[in-house]
């Protein structure tokens, strides 16, 4: 099966109108996560926006997502225009049919929400820290002790 079948195939199969592989690429919105489709040769890659972690906390998600790499099909990159990790995965077109392919999407739509929803949860755990480092930063300046 080729490219531009497969996406005509879905699109037949749920009902998407608007649904073209244009330039062997496509988009789809799932749930509100934003899935480009883009073929290479015999490949299919699939990428989704998960976010931007805080600043404070940047260094921190960034190795949960490199070890949650060992333990998925897919692994994560951080785009170089912007601020913002994705995840990636890619299908090979030559043993890809539908029901896999519907399949792998459901499965990889269900990891951008799960890490969408471990990245806002995040952000107010990192800010936390960051509060209660500042707080015992001053502790430690006004005694010159750190109190237990």
């Amino acid at each position: 099966m080729d490219f531009k079948e497969l996406i005509a195939d879905f699109a037949a199969r749920h009902n998407v109108a608007d649904l073209v592989a244009d330039n062997n690429a496509a988009a789809l919105d799932i749930d509100g996560i934003i899935v480009i489709i883009v073929a290479d040769g015999d490949r299919v890659t699939l990428s989704a926006e998960v976010g931007a972690p805080p600043a404070e906390g940047r260094a921190d998600f960034a190795d949960l997502m490199l070890e949650a790499s060992l333990q998925t099909d897919a692994f994560f990159a951080k785009a170089s225009e912007s601020d913002t990790y994705i995840v990636v995965q890619r299908l090979s077109l030559r043993v890809i049919d539908d029901a896999a392919f519907d399949a792998a999407l459901e499965t990889f739509v269900n990891q951008a929400e799960i890490w969408r929803r471990l990245l806002s949860d995040f952000r107010p755990m990192a800010k936390a820290a960051v509060e209660r480092a500042k707080e015992n930063d001053k502790s430690l300046a006004a005694t010159g002790f750190m109190q237990v």
